[in-house]
């Protein structure tokens, strides 16, 4: 532990020195150097491709609790003196002077705890590191430091944009009342700020902040690789449009406490992108006591993000702290828009959006319906709105594919072999229904009023690809690769004096429905057919 400690001490002076550089040129040199000095054998333990589905196995649990073969890496135990210098030195290119003194006193929290058990899975050198991907400045690539209450994952996309989620902390205990230690306290901040923040709040703010009196045991947000975004909506809690401007300050500097532990040029471009705090939807959220020593529980959750506490173990010693991002944990979001930008012809597939603006699409009745998000087209209509895609050459045969999601109760759709009009219902062409849980029964990838499926095929609040496919005077829809729709237009068929329900050809449209309905569309593509 002498040794651990003496390297963390040279790390946070040098880290308080040093002037600004660029954070993704300095990890991947240091990733690169870490993994140089590594024999086969330990290399094998800390390199993964960068597809594997270890890279979002993260866990917060000592080693031995971890599914399904414990937790997978290069510990520190396993290195040698150098290298554990080489890996400290990884961890200090992304932390900040605060992160890196906070993840010290976590892991001398878990030898304090190995001196009182003598329990091997307190080691302190159990702290693991996992590369995915190889380091490249110019790439896309990822690591992670983990062990018992740290799990630190950091993902880099074209060698620039970050993501630093899942991020968690915890602490037991956390303040330390026994021993040569005693005194110490460990995420002091996420505790302090909160309760400054709750126990400035009137009446009529606290009733809308507090949720309970009981304290749920956990991070509701717990250890799966996605938040179940279904969970935590409709957003509970104060709105920050409701706190004064001290109470706004007292939150900006608890987001602050959970972000200032990474350094601070990461964190700059990452807010860049996704604000930390957003001026008009962000809520704090409290259960439990309000007193010291009484479990508490509390939450800061904004459109992007998540900011969760627990502290109800060991009366009120125990922390949990995690930072979650709904769409770009483990660079998610990020990596679907690299992909986007980077693969738009593979193949005669092209990309219909460059997920930033809505260059190449014209909205009709209100063009506020619809709105670029995270890379993503978000369909969100104070009424019928459609969102026209503007082609030179119409689309006749073609196959057709995005990424979907709907919230509960919503409605949406995608028209094909349509045109632009200033108002009303497409005259022209079919709609490929986007319905999961609203109450028509036509549920998705029904062909509306022509061909309908009565069963939803995919669930709120998760991503799933939408497909069509015409070819000729056959139509097939497709969700996660299942037909759902096989429909052969009629030699026969006619369309109605309403509505030119008729093969030909025309271009896309989405659909914003009603007030009620919140539908994300990202990835399309198209491909034309002979």
């Amino acid at each position: 532990m002498k040794f651990l400690t003496n390297i963390f001490a040279i790390f946070l002076s040098i880290s308080g020195s040093l002037p600004a550089h660029d954070p993704a040129k300095e990890m991947t040199a240091a990733a690169n150097r870490f993994l140089k000095s590594l024999d086969s054998k330990n290399k094998k333990k800390a390199f993964f491709s960068f597809n594997s589905k270890e890279r979002e196995n993260w866990n917060f649990f000592p080693g031995s609790f971890v599914q399904p073969n414990g937790r997978q890496g290069l510990s520190l135990k396993e290195m040698s003196p150098d290298q554990k210098i080489l890996a400290h030195s990884l961890l200090g290119s992304a932390l900040s002077h605060r992160g890196l003194l906070e993840a010290s006193e976590v892991m001398l929290l878990e030898q304090i705890l190995y001196d009182q058990s003598g329990n091997d899975i307190r080691d302190v050198e159990l702290y693991h590191i996992a590369i995915f991907g190889t380091p490249d400045q110019s790439g896309t690539w990822s690591w992670r430091f983990e062990g018992h209450h740290l799990s630190l994952n950091f993902s880099l996309v074209s060698g620039r944009i970050f993501s630093v989620t899942p991020s968690f902390f915890g602490a037991s205990p956390a303040k330390t009342n026994e021993g040569r230690h005693s005194g110490m306290r460990v995420l002091q901040a996420e505790e302090e700020k909160a309760r400054k923040l709750v126990r400035s709040l009137n009446f009529p703010q606290k009733k809308m902040a507090l949720l309970s009196n009981k304290p749920p045991r956990e991070i509701l947000s717990g250890q799966k690789n996605t938040i179940e975004r279904k969970s935590f909506l409709p957003a509970k809690g104060l709105p920050v449009t409701k706190m004064n401007p001290r109470q706004r300050g007292w939150l900006e500097e608890l987001i602050f406490a959970y972000s200032a532990k990474h350094r601070p040029e990461i964190i700059k471009q990452i807010s860049l992108g996704k604000p930390l705090i957003d001026p008009k939807e962000t809520f704090f959220a409290w259960a439990g006591g309000l007193s010291e020593g009484e479990g508490h529980y509390y939450r800061v959750q904004t459109p992007d993000f998540l900011f969760e506490y627990a502290n109800t173990q060991n009366s009120g010693n125990h922390v949990h702290a995690v930072w979650r991002d709904f769409e770009g944990d483990f660079g998610r979001d990020l990596l679907a828009e690299h992909y986007q930008n980077n693969h738009q012809n593979t193949k005669g597939w092209v990309s219909m959006f460059d997920g930033k603006t809505l260059k190449g699409w014209k909205a009709n009745e209100d063009e506020d319906s619809f709105v670029v998000k995270n890379g993503s087209i978000v369909a969100n209509s104070p009424g019928r709105c459609h969102l026209f895609y503007e082609t030179a050459e119409p689309f006749r045969n073609f196959e057709f594919k995005a990424k979907v999601m709907t919230l509960p109760n919503s409605n949406a759709g995608i028209y094909f072999h349509t045109r632009f009009q200033e108002e009303g219902w497409p005259k022209a062409g079919f709609e490929c229904q986007i319905n999961n849980t609203y109450h028509d029964p036509k549920k998705t990838a029904s062909i509306y009023g022509v061909a309908d499926s009565l069963n939803a095929p995919a669930r709120d609040d998760e991503w799933f690809e939408i497909y069509i496919k015409v070819n000729g005077l056959k139509v097939t829809t497709k969700v996660n690769d299942r037909t759902i729709v096989e429909w052969t237009q009629p030699e026969d068929w006619k369309k109605s004096e309403k509505f030119e329900r008729i093969l030909g050809e025309g271009t896309f449209a989405i659909q914003g429905h009603d007030p009620g309905s919140t539908v994300l569309f990202r990835d399309l593509m198209v491909k034309r057919l002979p």
